[in-house]
């Protein structure tokens, strides 16, 4: 008898860990972004991102690098999850870029496109592909 419990305890326990599946990767984390403008490509823009995922809202501190910003080295980005798909703005002061893109299932890597609206310090980013790693 005590067998017969314990392989319905088994049973109970599989079923249970097979119909509730673990929840969504979150975004949290550190992730570098590499943003390829696509009028020059050779002027590359680093992206590192302090993010912080909760629910579908994402927020978080940006230092970027590659080139010189006319409003420093410091920015934003918040945006919003759904699934895998990213919807993200990169803002400084009064100027923002948009990216869209996928996460992959793991959720440790993305890429899409951008854009930057105008404004005093962003706008030579221009639009391009981006893409993105959770280091």
């Amino acid at each position: 008898m005590k067998i017969i419990s314990r392989l319905v305890l088994i049973a109970t326990l599989l079923f249970i860990t097979a119909c509730n599946p673990s929840p969504n990767p979150a975004l949290t984390g550190t992730w570098m972004f590499t943003l390829t403008p696509a009028d020059n490509p050779l002027l590359v823009i680093q992206a590192q991102a302090d993010l912080t995922e909760l629910g579908n809202n994402v927020t978080g501190t940006v230092t970027l690098s590659g080139t010189t910003f006319s409003c420093g080295n410091n920015a934003t980005m918040s945006g919003v999850v759904k699934g895998n798909a990213l919807t993200l703005e990169l803002t400084q002061e009064q100027s923002s870029v948009t990216l869209t893109g996928q996460a992959n299932q793991a959720f440790t890597s993305a890429s899409g496109t951008y854009s930057a609206a105008t404004g005093p310090c962003l706008e030579n980013m221009g639009s391009g592909n981006w893409s993105a790693v959770l280091q």
